[in-house]
This record gives C-alpha cells, sequence and structure tokens, in this order.
C-alpha cells in the first residue's frame, strides 16, 4: 500500500515538474536546476545557441581553460576550488573568471553541498569549441 502511494506521489510530481523547482519525499530529492544542467551537459547546442556563440565576445585562453575544466566528462557540475587546481591558477582568479563567464551567459552557478557549484551553458561549450578551433 505505501509503495503505491509513494509510486503515485511520485507520478504526481512528474506530470507537473514543469511547474516545481524543487521536489523532496520518500527519500528523493529532486532540483529543477540540477536537472535542466545535466541535460544541457549531454546534449549539443541549438543552431541559435551556436549563433549566439559567434556574435558572443571573444575568450581569453584562461576562460577557454575555465570552460573546458566544467566540461570535464564524468562531471556536470564543478566547484571553483577544484577548477582552480586542474588550471593551475588562484582561486580568487578563477572566481572572477566564473563571475565574468556568468555575466556574459557562458557559464551559470547553483547552490551544492559545499558551496557554489558551476557548470557551462551550451552558449559557453560552443564559444570555447570555437575558441579551440580558432587557435588551431
Amino acid at each position: 500500500m505505501s509503495l503505491a502511494i509513494i509510486a503515485g506521489a511520485l507520478g504526481l510530481a512528474f506530470s507537473n515538474i514543469d511547474k516545481l523547482s524543487r521536489f523532496k519525499g520518500a527519500g528523493f530529492e529532486a532540483e529543477m536546476k540540477m536537472v535542466e544542467a545535466i541535460i544541457e551537459n549531454q546534449t549539443e547546442p541549438s543552431s541559435e545557441q551556436r549563433e549566439e556563440a559567434r556574435r558572443a565576445d571573444a575568450i581569453t585562453d584562461i576562460e577557454s581553460r575555465v570552460l573546458n575544466s566544467l566540461q570535464k566528462p564524468g562531471y556536470t557540475w564543478r566547484y571553483a576550488k577544484t577548477v582552480a587546481g586542474e588550471v593551475s591558477r588562484p582561486l580568487r582568479e578563477i572566481e572572477s573568471t566564473l563571475s565574468s563567464l556568468m555575466s556574459r551567459g557562458l557559464a551559470k552557478k547553483a547552490a551544492g553541498s559545499n558551496g557554489e557549484i558551476w557548470a557551462a551553458t551550451a552558449v559557453g561549450k560552443s564559444v570555447q569549441e570555437q575558441h579551440e578551433l580558432k587557435a588551431r
């Protein structure tokens, strides 16, 4: 009986998932920002996003390295401290770079269990790809 109630509650939650920002119950928790980032991370940028990336300002080499670190396979969200270690730059510089990328729509942040977590947007991925192509 309790299993049927849980299944029904989950079914109702997912039928209205577009209206939820956070769902918690029966040992299950989901936050839409996290789900959206996972989906965006696993999909290719759309043609509109690629065109927006072409119109975006050029990025620096360090911004490219930060965006590349945010796209590391197996991870959707990254802590600034982890990114700083991977690109061998001071944490303050990486935090500033991430904020700059976010203000331009190339990165986004959310709250993680140990502080702010960061992810590249689809436009950010496309801008980083174009930067790498130009550098070749």
